[in-house]
């Protein structure tokens, strides 16, 4: 059976590319603590936020275009927290502060967009973090993930700016 897409794997990506100089995020506007790249990937545009400390990725949070939710644009979302970094709530924090900083961006184009995030069901540190910040209003529904047919949870969070 295909595994999950796993963010882990692209933090560990991404924490190469940024040793190697292959990246330059750029410090975000309201939270110049953590750093955003837009780049593309697979021709998708892609958002990263990133939480870098001398050199040292913390945490990342990657958004990439989905498909509109009753016509309104909507992301998808995975983040994740490196090993030595778990559970101090960095990736509540740096999600909540990316969303903060997409509002602002968007805003000035869009009146409102959605985050969503699909979650492995035994993926219970990845729930608690959704469940704070995506799911504030309902309960997840459940899915079968479309990449590796395994059962899974989807948080939606719907973002006025």
């Amino acid at each position: 059976m295909t595994e999950m897409v796993d963010p882990y794997i692209g933090l560990q990506s991404f924490q190469r590319a940024l040793l190697n100089g292959l990246i330059v995020p750029s410090p975000c506007e309201i939270y110049p603590e953590i750093s955003i790249l837009k780049d593309d990937a697979d021709e998708q545009p892609r958002l990263t936020y990133a939480l870098i400390d001398n050199n040292t990725v913390k945490a990342t949070v990657v958004y990439v275009p989905a498909q509109p939710i009753d016509g309104v644009c909507c992301f998808d979302v995975g983040y994740s927290v490196a090993e030595n970094f778990r559970n101090q709530g960095i990736a509540t924090q740096v999600l909540e502060k990316s969303i903060a900083e997409m509002r602002r961006g968007f805003g000035r184009h869009m009146k409102k967009f959605y985050i969503e995030a699909v979650i492995g069901t035994s993926n219970f540190a990845s729930q608690k973090v959704a469940s704070k910040v995506l799911s504030t209003d309902s309960a997840p529904r459940e899915t079968i993930d479309s990449v590796s047919g395994q059962p899974a949870l989807v948080y939606t969070r719907l973002i006025e700016c």
